[in-house]
């Protein structure tokens, strides 16, 4: 057989996913050919900014009509707000800022460069719907498309359309790679919801072009599908072009596929495997089947394209673990072992785990544990060992807040490598914390934090408001608790409880007060269940204060997968590089006197009012922004929107050229001092402006766009 393995748009680009290396590495080891490994997602990157690439680009974005039924045209014009004026040169130079092992750690040329990228995908993203790229990598279809309906997902004019962006490079280097190739087996690994329909849109390229080849998925998002499919018949219609999924883990399941094929049938035995009906062969197999973690042999990273990745250094993934052995939450819906909450805990013997990492390291210094949760007393044995074994490499991973990490043992940890832990404390209330059974304190979660700050470990807060039957008042002890523990955490924050059908909430509605579950309309996959609380939910007025109070718990606005992301490769090797002192790094920018200053972005005219409404309802932009008055808005490069009032224009027009504070304020008329140190601290911390350059480089943007007035 001659494989290939595919990972799809849209997701991080900053490093591999390590899904494909675990399979293939699996597959080696048991006599199987090495299938060609391709990372479309960042393949399709790099090659949307080529030239030909911009030509095709420039037409397509100027076809508005495409598509007017799903959307209006003040949503329309709304959407288009974001897509600025980024050229691929400047692409082509954030790419480079951001794999230079040097200028990468500038956090003012970082900054921008993400900035410059994140443009680039917004303009990208018009060849599609306008504003499905979110925040550079993210997919947000918004209210145009929905992920989990049926309807959605098998409409070939729309997953056509929404993988329009990717059409050159689809067309002109992947699918003449794959036909070149001669592959007869096509898998797809599907981890992420917005990979699904770039995954099936070229799931149908590949089958026209190779219509023998065996064309299987598999991955977390269609074992999703699988799971959480109102009905099952449903699935095989998205998956129509299929042959086969794989539900669940996959290693022994590629195996049998690849066996089964070279002896001339089909993969029928594997109970992850489930076949398209159109083959004829069903019958009743066991649940799951769940690896033998200590039968797999160390992944091979080797394969991955590292050279293209978004990054100074290669930032690998590993899962010595699979499951949680905590498997008590009650909001916890993850896996597929039937009711349980979590999938079944297993985890690798700690002399494989040292033995992995140590080959593991000998080609990435950074090693991410990806896990659900790695236990207390292992991951101490390991890091002993590393330390005896004098390992010289840098981790990560998500811990539990256990009463078991003293100081000393976080400064083992620390010894080993351990850059930063992610930590799930949910809620600071006590009350939350007991219905959740999170089986923690706050007391135990700020003595936990401490140690690791202590040890100089960065750690990474996630929670969330909302659970069932929560006030707004336990609600800002969350919010409280993490604005008084300020430093001794980085990054992370707090998002929004989502009901799904596995968790114990669901199967106990009434235990948490909870009543009419039942999915979303038009959701065909319920991955989100809706509910009504017996005793009533938070108003709209409580609900937007706590939004607005968990938004500035951080000033860092850059998002995953960049610095600031919660569990991604910048976050932790910005850790690594700064340490405890990396919110001084990262934090609000105060105006330099010393330093040049030049525009980010450009000036145009204000949107119209039911413009810059639907802009607010889809980006949660601040009403205050938009109460300013004045003609003129300031779009960011990275397409982000501020209203400024008429008097900044000429201010802003200044900063076409780089030049500094005291001789822009030589330009100005006689403005009070306080006035003028307002708008350096406006134009400065919104990186309206941001510092010269080191060296040339092409500017973004030249003030007034004569188009966006005359229009």
């Amino acid at each position: 057989m001659r494989p290939v393995l595919i990972y799809p748009p849209l997701t991080d680009p900053t490093c591999g996913y390590h899904s494909l290396c675990y399979l293939d590495s699996y597959a080696r080891a048991h006599g199987q050919a090495a299938a060609t490994i391709i990372d479309a997602n960042i393949e399709a990157f790099h090659h949307s900014y080529t030239d030909v690439s911009y030509d095709w680009l420039i037409r397509q974005a100027s076809d508005a009509s495409a598509f007017a039924d799903r959307m209006s045209p003040v949503a329309a014009a709304a959407m288009r707000l974001r897509a600025g004026q980024v050229s691929p040169e400047q692409t082509a130079e954030a790419v480079r800022v951001l794999q230079d092992p040097v200028r990468f750690y500038d956090y003012s040329q970082y900054q921008h460069a993400v900035e410059t990228v994140t443009g680039w995908m917004n303009t990208l993203g018009a060849a599609g719907l306008p504003g499905q790229f979110h925040n550079g990598f993210e997919f947000q279809p918004y209210d145009r498309f929905n992920l989990s309906s049926v309807r959605d997902l098998t409409d070939e004019a729309m997953l056509a359309r929404l993988s329009n962006p990717f059409t050159p490079y689809y067309s002109e280097e992947l699918i003449p790679r794959l036909v070149a190739g001669g592959h007869d087996v096509v898998g797809i690994n599907v981890t992420f919801v917005s990979q699904l329909p770039f995954a099936l849109w070229m799931a149908r390229l590949i089958r026209r072009a190779l219509p023998h080849a065996f064309l299987v998925a598999g991955g977390t998002e269609v074992a999703d599908v699988w799971k959480y499919a109102t009905d099952q018949d449903m699935v095989f219609q998205i998956f129509d072009v299929f042959d086969a999924l794989v539900v669940g883990e996959g290693e022994t399941a590629y195996v049998e596929i690849l066996d089964a094929l070279d002896a001339g049938r089909m993969p029928s035995g594997h109970p992850n495997v489930r076949l398209h009906p159109r083959h004829g062969i069903g019958r009743a197999l066991p649940m799951f089947k769940y690896e033998q973690l200590a039968a797999l042999p160390t992944p091979d990273y080797s394969t991955l394209p590292w050279e293209k990745y978004l990054s100074p250094e290669p930032f690998v993934y590993y899962s010595p673990t699979r499951g949680c052995y905590w498997n008590k939450c009650t909001f916890c819906d993850y896996g597929l072992n039937g009711d349980s909450p979590t999938s079944p805990w297993r985890q690798d013997p700690v002399d494989k785990m040292v033995s992995d990492v140590g080959a593991i390291s000998k080609f990435a210094k950074f090693i991410y544990f990806s896990v659900d949760v790695l236990a207390p007393a292992t991951i101490l044995k390991f890091a002993e060992r590393v330390v005896e074994s004098g390992l010289d490499f840098r981790w990560g991973a998500e811990i539990r807040l256990e009463k078991y990490w003293s100081v000393e043992r976080c400064r083992t940890l620390k010894r080993s490598g351990c850059v930063s832990v992610s930590v799930g404390f949910e809620s600071a209330n006590q009350r939350i914390l007991n219905l959740i059974n999170k089986g923690t304190t706050p007391a135990q979660v700020s003595q936990t934090i401490d140690a690791m700050t202590q040890a100089g470990i960065g750690v990474q807060m996630m929670g969330f408001t909302g659970f069932p039957s929560e006030t707004a008042a336990e609600a800002m002890e969350s919010i409280n608790f993490l604005r008084e523990h300020r430093d001794r955490w980085t990054f992370g924050g707090l998002g929004t409880f989502m009901l799904t059908a596995g968790a114990i909430v669901a199967k106990d509605p009434e235990r948490f007060g909870l009543r009419n579950l039942m999915p979303y309309p038009d959701h065909d996959i319920a991955r989100a269940l809706s509910f009504e609380q017996v005793g009533g939910t938070l108003d709209d007025e409580e609900l937007t204060a706590l939004e607005e109070a968990k938004a500035a718990l951080t000033n860092n606005d850059l998002g995953r997968p960049w610095v600031g992301g919660t569990d991604c490769a910048h976050t932790y090797l910005y850790q690594d590089r700064y340490g405890m002192d990396i919110m001084r790094v990262v934090g609000p920018v105060q105006p330099d006197r010393e330093a040049r200053y030049v525009l980010n972005g450009t000036v145009i005219r204000r949107p119209e009012s039911d413009v810059m409404e639907e802009y607010r309802y889809h980006y949660w932009y601040s009403r205050t922004n938009s109460d300013r008055p004045g003609r003129f808005a300031f779009r960011r490069v990275d397409g982000r929107l501020y209203l400024i009032p008429d008097v900044l224009v000429p201010l802003l027009q200044l900063f076409t050229v780089p030049r500094g504070l005291s001789a822009a304020e030589l330009a100005l008329p006689a403005m009070p001092p306080s006035v003028v140190q307002q708008a350096w601290d406006f134009l400065v911390g919104r990186r309206l402006v941001r510092p010269e350059p080191p060296r040339a480089a092409v500017l973004v943007g030249h003030g007034l766009s004569d188009e966006e007035e005359t229009g």
